[in-house]
């Protein structure tokens, strides 16, 4: 089983600044930012189609208002600075995109909702530099999984980046672009697809051929066993007449 262990998410900003900019804040009526940022795995095009349940392109068609981790417990836009330090959670923003080719994967809907997390209300700005951002009538090819994290039981069914900003490609000028990778788009959609092809058509392992043969020893003898050897007919034995 596939175990991944999640980056935990830092807070730059220290209390005080915090403190501080809340009073500011409120009084300007912007909302308090969290810079934050967390480690990002070191994956290669080949270990992000593999990792990815679904591979897709698609065009984002709206943004929905960010949410957090204890949204049953109190919206969002209602959770003031001190209590995202309080819960140590952050915002998350889901983006419905239009689905415009599926490359890997059994998905059959229109549309499907990616996550990113960051977000804003009205008091909080949750910023990260190794998230994806999602414009809004932009294209992008995507390497995703269903969400797994802590924040999967909100809203559940989303799907997210298999790595982050790295697994997240913007199509511009016949370009796929992510923050670490640039191809030609056509040469990564043929990329992708010849890897798949050459996964599905390797050969099945045979079970049976794995297994040791089993053999009965035959007994040791310095002399070949012939294989042809005359059958013999016994001959009937006639009684002979005791000596006077």
């Amino acid at each position: 089983m596939k175990v991944k262990v999640l980056a935990a998410i830092t807070i730059i900003t220290g209390l005080t600044i915090l403190l501080y900019g809340c009073d500011a804040r409120q009084n300007s009526g912007e909302p308090v930012t969290f810079t934050t940022d967390a480690s990002i795995r070191a994956l290669t095009i080949d270990e992000k189609i593999r990792e990815a349940q679904i591979i897709l392109i698609g065009e984002v068609k709206t943004t929905l208002p960010s949410k957090w981790k204890l949204q049953d417990q109190k919206d969002a836009k209602s959770a003031s600075p001190q209590d995202f330090v309080e819960a140590r959670t952050g915002l998350f923003t889901d983006s419905i995109i239009s689905v415009k080719q599926i490359i890997k994967g059994d998905y059959q809907e229109p549309l499907v909702r990616v996550r990113s997390f960051t977000g804003e209300t009205e008091q909080v700005r949750w910023e990260s530099s190794s998230e994806p951002t999602y414009e809004k009538g932009h294209l992008y090819l995507l390497f995703l999984e269903r969400d797994f994290g802590p924040t999967a039981h909100v809203d559940p069914g989303d799907f997210i980046s298999v790595n982050s900003n790295t697994a997240v490609y913007e199509i511009v000028d016949g370009k796929a672009i992510s923050s670490d990778d640039e191809w030609v788009l056509e040469e990564l959609i043929a990329y992708i697809q010849t890897s798949l092809a050459a996964e599905t058509s390797l050969p099945m392992p045979n079970s049976t051929s794995a297994e040791p043969l089993t053999e009965t020893p035959l007994p040791f003898t310095d002399t070949p066993v012939p294989t042809d050897l005359p059958t013999e007919t016994m001959l009937p034995i006639e009684p002979t007449s005791p000596t006077p």
